[in-house]
């Protein structure tokens, strides 16, 4: 069998004349566009110095050439980002459904100390109030009156920090862990002050100032909600 299938793959590589490709070339003109790597081992014509269309080919097919590894890395740098966009979209997902069932508010706070961690691959998160006369968050940190304008200023919701270490006062024993901060500003009600999401990760790079945000932004606005309806009608 196999020797019939050789003899067979050797009279149909004979019959390929150069003639029978250009014309197969010809009703396929798109060929090379839609597989530019058999540019790299095609050689290219000589050069005719004052036939500019001539040279113009050349300089083309040895552009492409060129061109072909970097074109190749870049597109495996997207299909990197996109992989990563979607593992960081499924993390965000499994946090929002965690928040979301919690029944209470101490629960609620325990998902964020002992589950968010875990579910979103960093070292610390924590929510962090002003004044625990007015919201009754058990286990928040306390980070006293003006410390979230402190650390954002007046109306910043989001503000992320690479290569920079955590703040004890915000993750207590989990600062000298972290590496990379996120501090997302939560508003529960017009009478009720800022509370802080903070997230620490371990890597340098876990959060950096021109990350993307839609998703922590997205995150933020479930945990609001979730905030609203654990703390009553009155905020």
């Amino acid at each position: 069998m196999s020797g019939s299938s050789d003899d067979a793959a050797k009279v149909e590589a004979e019959s390929l004349t150069a003639e029978v490709v250009s014309a197969w070339l010809r009703r396929h003109p798109k060929f090379l566009q839609e597989n530019p790597e058999v540019l790299t081992f095609l050689t290219p014509p000589e050069l005719k110095r004052g036939d500019q269309v001539l040279d113009m080919q050349h300089f083309m097919l040895e552009r492409m050439r060129d061109d072909l590894p970097g074109l190749r890395r870049h597109e495996k740098q997207l299909l990197s980002a996109v992989e990563g966009n979607a593992a960081g979209q499924a993390k965000v997902h499994q946090a929002v459904t965690a928040i979301v069932r919690t029944h209470d508010i101490q629960a609620l706070n325990s998902v964020i100390r002992t589950k968010l961690p875990a579910i979103l691959d960093i070292e610390s998160a924590s929510l962090c109030i002003e004044d625990t006369s007015a919201l009754a968050l058990a286990g928040a940190m306390v980070i006293g009156k003006g410390g979230i304008e402190n650390l954002m200023g007046p109306r910043q919701r989001i503000l992320l920090h690479g290569q920079t270490l955590g703040e004890a006062f915000l993750f207590g024993g989990d600062a000298a862990r972290i590496k990379s901060v996120a501090y997302l500003r939560l508003r529960v009600g017009r009478n009720s002050p800022d509370i802080l999401l903070a997230l620490g990760s371990g890597r340098d790079d876990g959060f950096y100032k021109d990350q993307a945000t839609d998703l922590m932004i997205f995150l933020a606005d479930v945990l609001e909600v979730r905030l609203k309806q654990c703390l009553g009608p009155k905020n």
